[in-house]
Order: structure tokens, then sequence, then C-alpha cells
């Protein structure tokens, strides 16, 4: 649900609401940015939780509910002609939404550095994780656009394209409920640090900072890819909807199809090289965007978006099983079991990326002159050459970033010392 919200909600602002890039922007940024700290608090919650379902199920169980509705709730038509009513019923609406999404996602990701202490099988275990995820990108980033364009791209089919993405949201968030009763789960242990002492541990675990600083700068051009992509596709391509759909849908499937080799890899070679690839990869793939037109032949979009699904599920893949070694080398350090507070910092960092993407978006975009609630034709040049910059340059530059930080600071001690 994720994928489709990053995908179409300020896509939705503009072009539905007629709400103005800037504005949009701002609102998502200052949603973030609440999302953000929320996961961590969920995090610490999660970790002092005691029942019989387990620290983190009883969260996820909630969050699965609290997101349905919160999907259906941001794509209803407004409610009122006022523009600031309008404002504050998105503003809600998006609130409710994520957090729903954190009160699942947070103790979600914590349950797999408790499944196993085995680096190797932690690659195993999230490459399930990541089929999942891309699975979820084809239903939200290729399905949605589609049933969109399908149902006639106007208000209405957006709000029942939300209808059937909550049902979906449900099913699968009680799914992963249901089947993780019996999997195997730590318990706090009884050492314990003042507040400062917690906080110097957990800045003084140099892999998992430098992971913070990787993701944040992958997320930051996913981000910005995915609150164009729309943009980029009606007034880059000449095309409606359904093209992003074709895209998603050949990046999801590759990506799931690739990930056995991103495994294998990663066993022979270990994750660092292997990641160091996948970000190579990435670079290459997201600039071929800077060339792409609409006199260009359908072959050449979808080998695009081929080349876009296997580097991104390499880095993607890389990046949560790396997670889990560094949540296990803190425990090693200090002996405290943290996997909540780690999980809620790293989806914060997640969260905020994707804060700042939008925000920073919507910006370049007024200031480039984009017309809200205009169609391509009503664009100036310097508005579309904005959005093809955003679309490929910024990916580029942020990438680079994540290598830069993965070559340089990332450094898994192999047997760290209890501290």
């Amino acid at each position: 649900m994720l994928y489709l919200v990053n995908a179409m909600l300020l896509y939705f602002m503009i072009t539905q609401w007629g709400v103005q890039p800037a504005v949009a922007g701002a609102l998502l940024l200052g949603v973030r940015l609440y999302d953000g700290v929320l996961d961590m608090v969920i995090g610490t919650l999660s970790d002092r939780t005691r029942s019989r379902w387990g620290r983190r199920r009883p969260w996820m169980a909630a969050g699965a509910l609290v997101s349905a509705a919160g999907t259906v709730a941001i794509f209803l038509p407004p409610l009122s002609a006022d523009a600031s009513m309008r404002q504050v019923q998105i503003t809600l609406a998006v609130l409710l939404f994520f957090t729903g999404y954190s009160m699942f996602s947070v103790p979600s990701s914590a349950m797999p550095a408790e499944m196993t202490t085995d680096p190797a099988e932690r690659t195993s275990l999230m490459s399930w994780r990541t089929f999942f995820l891309q699975l979820a990108g084809l239903t939200g980033g290729a399905g949605a656009p589609w049933l969109v364009a399908r149902l006639g791209s106007g208000m209405q089919a957006y709000t029942a394209m939300a209808c059937v993405a909550a049902v979906f949201v449900l099913v699968t968030m009680a799914a992963s409920v249901l089947c993780t009763g019996r999997v195997a789960a730590t318990k706090a242990t009884g050492v314990s640090l003042s507040r400062g002492e917690a906080i110097l541990t957990l800045l003084g675990n140099r892999p998992f900072m430098a992971l913070l600083g990787i993701k944040f700068c992958g997320y930051i051009g996913i981000a910005a890819m995915g609150a164009v992509g729309l943009f980029f596709v009606r007034d880059v391509l000449g095309r409606d909807e359904s093209a992003m759909a074709q895209i998603q849908l050949v990046t999801s499937v590759v990506g799931m199809a690739c990930l056995p080799v991103w495994s294998r890899m990663a066993g022979r070679y270990g994750k660092v090289p292997v990641y160091v690839v996948a970000l190579v990869l990435s670079i290459a793939a997201n600039a071929s965007w800077l060339m792409a037109s609409a006199q260009e032949p359908a072959w050449l979009l979808l080998a695009r978006a081929f080349a876009v699904g296997f580097a991104s599920t390499g880095g993607l893949l890389m990046s949560l099983s790396m997670l889990p070694d560094a949540i296990e080398y803190d425990f090693m350090r200090t002996g405290l079991r943290r996997e909540g507070v780690y999980s809620g910092v790293f989806e914060f960092f997640q969260k905020a990326a994707y804060a700042v993407a939008p925000f920073a978006v919507g910006l370049f975009l007024q200031w480039n002159g984009y017309v809200a609630g205009a169609g391509a034709a009503q664009q100036s040049p310097q508005a579309i050459a904005a959005v093809r910059l955003t679309m490929g340059g910024i990916p580029v530059v942020t990438y680079g970033a994540a290598l830069l930080i993965l070559l340089t600071a990332y450094r898994l001690p192999s047997r760290p010392r209890l501290a």
C-alpha cells in the first residue's frame, strides 16, 4: 500500500484536487515527519510490550485495521468546497493511513532480527520479504494506475481503486499476523541503560549509522521517482496512467524473478560487494530516464524498466539483510535487545526521505512553472524539463552519495565484544 501512496498521492492531490505543488509537498513533508517520529515511539513501545501474542503481533493487527481505513480515506472526494477544509481533510486522512502503517511496519521490521542470528539465513529470509515487497509494488504501483485508467481517471475512479486496495491491505496484513504466531522471538534482557547511555550506544553503532546514511540517500531517489513518475509518464512520454502500470509491472516482475540471483551473489561474494554492484547499476539505469522521450518505442521504455527493476532489487535485498546484522552487532556490544528501537529509527530515516523528496519535488515543479490541474499541453518546456530532471537526475545523485557512504563508512566487525 505504501507503494500506491508514494506513487499516486502527490499526483492525485495536484491533478484531482487542484492543490498547488508546493502546498501539496509541504503537507506531505509535515505528515511524513510526524510519521517518522511515530516510528521511533512505536519501536520503543513494541520492545516493551508484554502479551500472550508476543511483543510485535498486537501492534501489527491494529495497524492492519487502521491502514485499511486510511487507504479509503485518502482517496475520498472532497467533502467541502472550501480550500482550507480540503487541506484539513486530506491531512487527517494521510495521518490516519501512516499511523496504521507505522503500527504494522515497525514491529514487522523488527521480527527478522529475532528469527535468526545467521547472516546467510537473514539474506534468505529477506529474499522472501523483498519478494513480497516487489509483489506489493506490482499491486500498488502497477495495478492501481491500471485500474484508475480503466475506470476513467476521474475522482470516482480513485475512490473505487482505494476501496479495492483497502481490502487487499487488510487481507495481506492479517495474513502476516496470523502466519507469524509461532516464529522465534527474543525477550527483553535484564540489561538496562540510562536514556543518555542508550542513545550514545546507538550512535556508536557505526555499521548502523552508515546504513542509515545509505538508505536515506537511496530512498530520496526512490521517493523522488515515485512522486514524479506519473507526471513523467504523462508530460514527458505523452502517455496515460496505464503506461505507469506497465513500467511498474515490468519492474516488479523482474525484481521478483532476479531475487535468487542476488541472493546467491551475496552468499558467494558478500553483501557489501554485491551492494556496490547494485548501486552502480542503479545509477546507470536511472540515468537512462534523462534520454527518454515520447517518440521512443515501447520496447525501449520497458527495457529501462527492466534495468531499474533488476538493479533496485539488489540494493533493496542487501540493505534489508544488512539491518539485522547491525542490530545483532548492537546486542553483542551492549547485551540489549532493541530490535524495535532500531527498526523504528531505520523506518524514521526512510520516512524522512519520503518526506523531503515530495516536498522538494513540489517546490521544484512550482518554481519551474508547473501548472496544477492543467494538462500536459498546457505545461511549459521548462516545467517538462523539470519533470525529466527529477525523474533521472535526482536518483543519479542520491545513489552516488549512497555508494560513497557504503565504500567509505560501512564496516561490520566480525566478532564484536560486549561493551
